[in-house]
């Protein structure tokens, strides 16, 4: 075990330089087994036992909660009974990607999403899939970015004019922060094709791994099945446009909060959501059909929660790419002091 507050913050994740530095503001200390090893084993004051967290999983968030989680179709039918409105969902295999069912699930809710049942950080998602013959390689490609379950989810794709993708945290079963996630865009030049682009801001020197720098490289494997041959596209000066179709930090989008804009009935939605599957520090990722603002009604917005987090990245609404830090680290740690 090796001293989690002298390691140099170059060697740590983002989220792990802000943990470093609220454990050291309390006058603690914090062991772990290597360095950018997620899991801390924190001490409080001499006469107390080390306390074990995950990354930004409490002691208080059990093992059963915590697998719940990575479900997204479990945690779909625990919200669903929960009387928290869900899209459409089923499940599907490689060997029955094109069966009658699926088949008829496309039918019934026309464009389908289909994602990992129990993937991260947008990988593996494939979106806009209309026909059942387009199945098995986005399922294929879901499955191969599962942990444990080898299903891919397939889910009505959410559809509206605007699409916002929102992540809202809770800690202690108490709001505290909210951003709004974009896909990664690139900016055309008149005479750049989106292909080199990509590549270019890639090379910035803006981006690079997920977690560690500002902004994260843009994938291009997956822009390329997500534009297929528009890729290749020359966009207009000045005209912007979204090459992915997940609105996700780790797969190279923006982070904006917007804290300050969720209305209250959102924000009891997601404590509701974070109890109802036992997470006293959950990540809320909703999609909306407007900007939010505080006077927003549930039909100006369209709210549907789509994922909940058992660890969360507090990091993003500390350091988002655009507007106010909301210090959400620091309050993990001062629920850490209360335990």
């Amino acid at each position: 075990m090796i001293d989690f507050l002298t390691i140099e913050p170059e060697n740590l994740n983002t989220g792990q330089q802000l943990l470093q530095t609220a454990i050291s503001k309390k006058g603690w200390s914090a062991r772990v087994p290597y360095e950018g090893c997620p899991h801390i084993f924190i001490t409080r004051s001499a006469n107390e036992d080390e306390m074990h967290i995950f990354s930004t999983t409490p002691p208080t968030s059990s093992f059963a909660a915590a697998h719940l989680a990575d479900n997204k179709f479990a945690t779909a039918r625990i919200l669903d009974s929960h009387n928290i409105a869900q899209l459409p969902t089923m499940l599907v295999g490689v060997d029955d990607a094109q069966s009658d069912a699926a088949a008829e699930f496309i039918t019934s809710n026309g464009d389908v999403v289909v994602k990992p049942v129990d993937g991260g950080h947008g990988k593996g998602i494939t979106v806009g899939i209309s026909s059942v013959d387009d199945l098995p390689e986005a399922v294929a490609t879901a499955v191969l970015n599962t942990k444990s379950l080898k299903k891919a989810l397939i889910q009505k794709q959410y559809k509206h004019d605007q699409i916002l993708d929102i992540r809202v945290a809770c800690i202690n079963y108490e709001y505290v922060a909210a951003t709004h996630r974009t896909p990664a865009t690139v900016i055309g030049d008149g005479h750049s094709t989106i292909l080199e682009l990509i590549t270019r801001e890639n090379e910035s020197g803006v981006r690079g791994e997920p977690y560690h720098a500002p902004l994260a490289f843009i994938n291009v494997e997956a822009a390329t099945r997500y534009l297929g041959a528009g890729i290749n596209n020359v966009l207009d000066e000045g005209q912007s446009m979204a090459v992915l179709g997940v609105a996700n930090y780790g797969a190279g989008g923006e982070i904006i909060d917007i804290t300050d804009d969720i209305p209250e009935w959102m924000i009891d939605l997601s404590i509701k959501a974070s109890r109802a599957v036992s997470l006293p520090v959950c990540g809320v990722d909703f999609m909306l059909s407007a900007i939010p603002n505080k006077d927003s009604t549930p039909e100006d917005l369209d709210a549907v929660i789509v994922e909940l987090n058992k660890c969360p990245s507090l990091a993003i609404h500390d350091l988002p790419t655009r507007g106010t830090p909301r210090d959400a680290v620091g309050k993990f740690v001062d629920y850490l002091e209360t335990l």
